[in-house]
């Protein structure tokens, strides 16, 4: 993009502009689940690109964006305790719980420590024996896998004092509660690359199915996500519902069937409750029985918190569901910003409102 705002595109976006254009008589809507997507739609400044007649719904999206302050407010209240080092990633430190957040916990003296996997929060809790190392898991089915690992590798290694409080969360259960709200337009899914990646590209085909819409499963780049939109109006002018595989390169049909065997080892889908979604039946992951000893709401099941405070007039739970855009959020670009985040969809690194505001044209 130049300085007064014009947007490149190079040959080959062009040409799938000009396939995409050519193909839209009448407005499409796409539910793009990956927060990925977004970030590289902002950052790039396709909808620019765009015809005006294609629209690109973002949901269920960012996972740290679907935490609740219940979550936050647990790890607050572990940290309190001179026994417990929160080992977190820096996505979770300015979410904000009912009265306060990590951040501002950790300078008031709590032992909360930035981690940048499952496997470094193992080795803090073999460098440090006498403490309880909580690791605040939060993700989709492919980061679901890593901490099941993790586990497992924990229960090998004798590593007992390494617990999870698992945040974990199923996108196509949030996919399907978006369908079927039925609240916004969708011609047509984009679904997650990422977890495609690990669960493979069959794992989402129950949703075509169900649903009847056309699906593609892509990667990234801005080429990628314009082929995606191509592909999708091809299938809607063509009246097929099919799922497709462009992302041959990281997606197979069956995905990694070692993370397959790690989930089901480790997890077991449960009822949980989504940020601006309510409970959806096993839509969260929960740590079996047999694994009880790194469930950190398990371990330490004496800790109670009050009933969680929403941020009046925050906009969250509707742009996490694709029905508002960040700027439609009273707060947006005014009292709400990454440094003093009102809700998580402005503080995590692929929040929706985050997203927006660095990219914001």
């Amino acid at each position: 993009m130049n300085s007064q705002g014009s947007v490149y595109a190079d040959e080959k976006q062009r040409a799938l502009l000009t396939g995409i254009e050519k193909g839209l008589h009448d407005p499409i809507h796409i539910l793009a689940a990956c927060s990925g997507y977004k970030v590289s739609v902002q950052k790039h400044h396709l909808q620019r690109l765009l015809p005006p007649l294609a629209h690109i719904h973002y949901g269920p999206g960012c996972s740290a964006c679907l935490v609740l302050p219940t979550f936050v407010d647990k790890l607050l209240a572990y940290a309190k305790r001179s026994n417990v080092i929160v080992a977190t990633y820096a996505d979770l430190l300015g979410i904000p719980g009912s009265v306060s957040t990590l951040e501002k916990a950790r300078t008031a003296g709590a032992d909360i420590r930035v981690i940048n996997s499952v496997w470094d929060a193992l080795l803090l809790a073999k460098k440090n024996r006498r403490k309880r190392i909580v690791f605040p898991a939060t993700g989709f089915e492919s980061a679901a896998s890593a901490t099941a690992a993790g586990i497992l590798q924990a229960k090998v290694a004798g590593i007992f004092n390494v617990q999870v409080l698992s945040g974990h969360k199923r996108i196509l259960a949030g996919m399907e509660a978006l369908l079927q709200r039925d609240n916004i337009a969708v011609d047509g899914i984009m679904s997650s690359g990422r977890v495609a990646a690990s669960m493979g590209a069959d794992y989402f085909r129950v949703v075509t199915e169900k649903y009847h819409k056309p699906q593609v499963i892509s990667g990234y780049e801005p080429d990628e996500i314009l082929g995606a939109i191509l592909h999708l109006v091809q299938q809607r002018n063509g009246k097929s519902a099919v799922t497709e595989n462009l992302f041959p390169a990281a997606v197979t049909s069956q995905g990694n069937l070692k993370s397959h065997e790690l989930l089901e080892e480790v997890f077991e889908p449960v009822e949980t409750e989504w940020a601006g979604f309510g409970k959806l039946e096993k839509s969260g992951l929960s740590i079996k029985e047999a694994y009880r000893m790194f469930d950190a709401e398990k371990v330490f099941f004496d800790v109670e918190t009050s009933k969680p405070v929403l941020p009046e007039g925050c906009l969250c739970g509707e742009i996490m569901r694709g029905e508002k855009l960040p700027s439609d959020c009273p707060f947006f670009c005014k009292s709400c910003n990454p440094v003093n985040a009102v809700g998580a969809c402005m503080y995590s690194q692929e929040g929706p409102c985050r997203v927006d505001f660095l990219y914001r044209q």
